[in-house]
């Protein structure tokens, strides 16, 4: 076997349960809402009866008649022994959430994968910055991607894409091209023959010969269907601190991984172009939105450097606090508010009113709340603290 085909050192012990947890990601009627599911039934240690499960025991986890009926006729074929031995075929590992190779920033995203399939080093800790944009990249979204992403690697960051032609493809070659740490996040399986684009198969192998990785939480021989790239760019856009569009259309796949970074509170990050461009109608969109201008990459760090160092509330939120800010990232009604949260209302609106004096909250029409963007960079804050005090 290869070099590219190695399998990574990241070792993972192989016993019933992790290959019961192997199976039933593999089936292709199973998304992350049903591994999570099912992983919350039956714990890391329980793999093996995930994989023996019902088709009553699936309906009773809400899971749709048609995809219990599917899993259960298609387990009656498959032995898990078998899939492990296609991973090791082509260099692939196989994490779960519980892993310690899972990235935890994925891992606390609001719907993380179930599993993710993995080929080339280990997730480095470092700033990690999502680069996208159109396919039909233009001569000034060239410069544009090679300038920025150049000095971000410069300055540590890594880059995550995905391997997409136009500026995808730029940015990870951009990244390597500068000495620096990519990976690509792709919308189909990891094996060789379903690497997508195929004329992207040798950037894709620089990238392993690189240290750095290949990502999927579909299984080998998946291949690349329209309906897999919104999964996709979930991933890019909750796998990274920031997400820099460099040209997009209005409608472009691209536009909907920032606004997913947005939904994951991570900041956002646009290159203005010609206005007559198409390929800027989706940037400028954004930025009429509120994302950041970017016109070099210390736009970028400083911004993420910002949050942990500026906008770190003098206390950790309270739990009401975070709650109405996760529910206000667009305006919400007091009366909403009040509904989703099933507190009372003096409750709900002395919190608004605590938040407003703190600038994380601004009322936006008559009784309409919206998180600020010093809000966003609080909860994310907040959220980070808390999570070191969890792990102490």
């Amino acid at each position: 076997m290869s070099d590219l085909n190695k399998a990574s050192n990241l070792k993972t012990e192989w016993d019933d349960s992790r290959l019961g947890w192997l199976g039933c990601a593999w089936c292709d009627k199973f998304g992350p809402k049903t591994l999570q599911k099912l992983q919350a039934k039956f714990g890391e240690k329980n793999g093996a009866s995930a994989w023996r499960i019902s088709n009553k025991e699936l309906t009773d986890l809400g899971i749709t008649q048609a995809a219990a009926d599917y899993f259960c006729q298609w387990r009656a074929d498959i032995r898990p022994e078998d899939l492990k031995l296609k991973l090791a075929s082509g260099g692939i590992d196989f994490f779960l959430p519980w892993d310690e190779q899972f990235p935890k920033i994925l891992k606390n995203s609001s719907c993380p994968p179930g599993a993710l399939f993995w080929r080339g080093a280990p997730w480095n800790p470092r700033p990690w910055i999502a680069v996208v944009g159109t396919r039909k990249m233009s001569a000034y979204g060239q410069k544009s991607t090679q300038a920025i992403v150049h000095d971000l690697v410069d300055m540590g960051a890594g880059i995550v894409s995905g391997l997409a032609l136009g500026i995808d493809a730029c940015a990870h070659q951009a990244a390597l091209d500068a000495g620096g740490l990519t990976a690509a996040v792709l919308g189909s399986g990891l094996d060789d023959r379903n690497i997508y684009p195929a004329s992207n198969k040798n950037l894709a192998d620089r990238i392993l010969l690189s240290q750095g990785a290949l990502i999927s939480e579909f299984p080998p021989a998946t291949k690349p269907f329209r309906g897999h790239f919104p999964q996709r760019n979930r991933i890019i856009a909750a796998l990274t601190q920031a997400t820099l569009v460099v040209e997009a259309g209005e409608q472009s796949g691209s536009v909907l991984t920032a606004k997913l970074a947005l939904d994951e509170n991570r900041e956002v990050f646009a290159v203005p172009g010609p206005i007559n461009n198409p390929g800027s109608f989706g940037t400028h969109e954004l930025l009429k939105q509120g994302a950041q201008i970017c016109t070099c990459a210390q736009d970028i760090l400083r911004e993420i450097k910002n949050i942990t160092e500026q906008a770190v509330p003098s206390r950790l939120l309270t739990q009401e606090e975070r709650r109405i800010l996760d529910l206000c990232r667009t305006p919400v009604h007091i009366d909403e508010l009040i509904r989703l949260l099933n507190y009372s209302p003096a409750a709900t609106a002395a919190t608004c009113t605590s938040l407003e004096m703190m600038d994380a909250l601004q009322e936006t029409d008559n009784q309409c709340w919206q998180m600020t963007n010093k809000g966003r960079k609080m909860l994310i804050s907040s959220q980070n603290q808390a999570d070191t005090f969890d792990s102490i």
